[in-house]
């Protein structure tokens, strides 16, 4: 009994060093991250796009991507982030909006543009947390694809 008391603490002691190994590494484990209800994806930092996201976008469409009732639209469930076609998204990330129209709602909340103070990585970072974050389904994007768009005409 002792023994697998010891081998057990052993193996426990093992899984939570690769898991506290992995997140000082700048990854999360699939499992940590799908139990929070945040991208398991491994194709950017989701640690960072989680951080990127809070300190821009949390305050207006709240942590858990519900919005503010007739001031800020949810994006949660929201057509524009699960569009395969990412292009809606970016630009209202880098030009911003007022006066969103929503599934028949009129948000009255202004968006500032994000395109003068966010890189293309990070803006890309947040656009794939938003599309990967509490069950949306988004086509993931790159930073190259926030540079064409930001390229683009207004």
């Amino acid at each position: 009994m002792h023994g697998f008391i010891r081998y057990s603490f052993t193996i426990v002691a093992a899984s939570c060093l690769v898991a506290f190994a992995s997140e000082r590494a700048g990854g999360t484990s699939a499992a940590a991250e799908s139990a929070a209800g945040e991208p398991s994806q491994a194709s950017y930092e989701a640690p960072k796009a989680r951080d990127l996201y809070i300190a821009h976008c949390s305050a207006c469409h709240q942590r858990n991507g519900d919005g503010l009732t007739g001031v800020f639209p949810p994006l949660k469930g929201s057509a524009v982030v699960n569009r395969d076609d990412a292009a809606k998204h970016i630009d209202l990330v880098l030009n911003g909006m007022q006066g969103a129209r929503v599934s028949g709602v009129i948000y009255a909340g202004a968006m500032p543009p994000f395109a003068g103070t966010l890189n293309d990585a990070d803006i890309a970072d947040i656009i794939n947390y938003e599309r990967r974050s509490w069950g949306n389904h988004g086509q993931p994007v790159t930073a190259a694809q926030v540079a064409a768009e930001r390229a683009k005409p207004q």
